[in-house]
């Protein structure tokens, strides 16, 4: 199955690139568990496009680049490239107008030829810092 759950990862990028609602109800379970969702997020396909439409609300031009991925069995695994102007509200934060550009990784599994689960690795900090959120200070050397 690993080439089926490769491609099939692969072509989630319609779900969050596109906004395809198509896309979604082909390629994720109604079961579908996003272990990153925001609570109150519903599962299934249509929770899954609603935090698409939501990171496009807050990044305009929000783009994953594909860069990488691999898979085993039942699982595949994708690295993205995250790009988009912050232009609305973003977990409490007001638009800065800043750019991101950030890495990602995602792993899928994949039954019965739907996504039934997904766990995502974001460069959260970097991302925070990018649109200003947050400062980040170099550590002061230690007194000898």
């Amino acid at each position: 199955m690993s080439t089926e759950a490769l491609d099939l990862s692969i072509n989630m990028g319609q779900i969050f690139n596109d906004l395809s609602e198509e896309a979604a109800l082909k390629y994720v379970a109604d079961d579908f568990v996003d272990y990153e969702a925001q609570a109150g997020v519903p599962n299934g396909p249509y929770g899954y496009l609603g935090t698409a439409r939501w990171v496009h609300s807050a990044f305009e031009g929000a783009k994953w680049e594909h860069l990488d991925s691999f898979s085993e069995g039942d699982r595949a695994v994708l690295r993205l490239r995250f790009t988009g102007k912050h232009t609305g509200d973003f977990l409490g934060i007001a638009p800065t107008g800043r750019d991101v550009d950030v890495e990602q990784t995602h792993i899928y599994r994949i039954e019965n030829g739907k996504v039934v689960e997904h766990w995502g690795f974001r460069q959260d900090l970097l991302l925070l810092t990018q649109i200003g959120a947050i400062t980040l200070v170099p550590p002061t050397p230690a007194a000898a």
